[in-house]
């Protein structure tokens, strides 16, 4: 049972911190414009780069949630001829419904964004205010909280498809034992020397390297750890939960 405990759990951290493991196919937006990072039944993982001034094909996405590692600085053209500028800093989320456009860098350096489209969402997202609900758990091996109630994860947006969470652990800082129970994507947002701890286990080394992303299948096995900074920079994550 232990050598099975082990497996389970080797497995989700080699999840979490997973670099572009799955990737075979290419996206709709074209060769060398996007790169897909994970897929499956629900999501697929998409890497949207762009160099100095390129401009993509027209190509259509489904609804989405996106995450800038970069800053965006571009020209949004759509099918009837208009166009729009949509400018954003690095490290910052949106929402998108089904779209079909042509995108253009208007910067003189490249673009980065991760983009998880969602293959089941059946009609325009809905945001939600989530309910604050002050927990009773402990936050240790035996009675951890669930991820949104640490005090380390923010939840900044949901919709009846998704809930982010904006993760910050100064360096030093050690978050409460937490439990995962949705799938999960986790973006990271910076290079960071962190440890990870499941229950019943010794402390392992995870350094976190920004622009990176990684998917766990927390619905079929969920899972509790905590993390700990032991760097001298803050570790930041976006982790977007998908939900049922």
């Amino acid at each position: 049972m232990r050598v099975q405990k082990f497996a389970s759990l080797l497995l989700v951290l080699l999840s979490i911190t997973a670099i572009a493991r799955i990737a075979q196919s290419q996206s709709s937006v074209g060769s060398g414009a996007a790169k897909v990072e994970f897929e499956n039944d629900q999501v697929r993982v998409v890497r949207a780069s762009l160099d100095a001034h390129q401009k993509t094909p027209m190509h259509e996405h489904p609804s989405r949630i996106g995450i800038t590692i970069t800053e965006n600085d571009l020209r949004v053209y759509l099918p009837n001829g208009t166009s729009t500028t949509s400018a954003r800093g690095a490290h910052e989320f949106f929402w998108s419904e089904p779209v079909t456009h042509q995108v253009e860098n208007l910067s003189d350096k490249p673009m980065q964004n991760i983009e998880i489209e969602l293959k089941r969402a059946n009609g325009a997202g809905a945001t939600v205010k989530a309910a604050t609900i002050e927990s009773k758990a402990q936050g240790s091996a035996a009675d951890p909280v669930a991820v949104e109630q640490e005090p380390h994860h923010h939840v900044v947006f949901e919709n009846q498809y998704v809930r982010v969470l904006d993760v910050l652990v100064n360096p030093g800082d050690t978050t409460l034992f937490h439990k995962h129970s949705l799938d999960n994507v986790a973006v990271q947002l910076s290079d960071a020397n962190i440890k990870r701890q499941f229950p019943g286990e010794d402390w392992v080394v995870a350094p976190a390297k920004e622009g990176s992303v990684g998917f766990v299948a927390g619905t079929r096995t969920p899972y509790t750890h905590r993390i700990s900074n032991a760097g001298a920079t803050v570790f930041h994550v976006m982790d977007i939960e998908i939900l049922p």
